[in-house]
């Protein structure tokens, strides 16, 4: 799963990040990008936007990624990972909330890991990579 740091990361170049993500795809893994991510990456202009656009469109178009949107149940959770932590930042709330719906190990790669590992502190399947 990646956060808006994470694709933040990816079209800055960093090596870290294309390594780790190059890493996953090589495995198989299912890479998700939970569409609130994009409220943070985008700006609604094209020429702004393109590099993040390019990246998505790669990493879906290969089969490797898929654009999550929150359900009733992922907005619940994230509500309650909010509530809990007492956050106020919403869209990393429902990134920790999709990393945790299928209970499987699940790596949440980010550049700002201190909120998110607060949010998923009672959820050892998933881990926090940064960056």
């Amino acid at each position: 799963m990646l956060d808006s740091g994470a694709l933040s990361a990816l079209c800055g170049r960093s090596t870290r990040a294309r390594s780790l993500l190059e890493g996953l795809v090589e495995r198989d893994f299912v890479i998700a990008v939970p569409t609130p991510v994009l409220v943070e990456c985008t700006t609604g202009d094209g020429g702004r936007d393109a590099e993040i656009n390019r990246i998505v469109n790669v990493l879906t178009s290969r089969g490797s990624a898929a654009l999550a949107a929150p359900d009733e149940a992922t907005a619940r959770r994230a509500g309650q990972l909010r509530y809990r932590t007492g956050t106020d930042d919403g869209i990393d709330a429902l990134v920790a909330a999709a990393a945790t719906m299928s209970g499987a190990a699940t790596a949440l790669l980010t550049t700002d890991p201190d909120d998110l590992e607060s949010l998923l502190a009672q959820h050892p399947e998933v881990i926090v990579v940064v960056v």
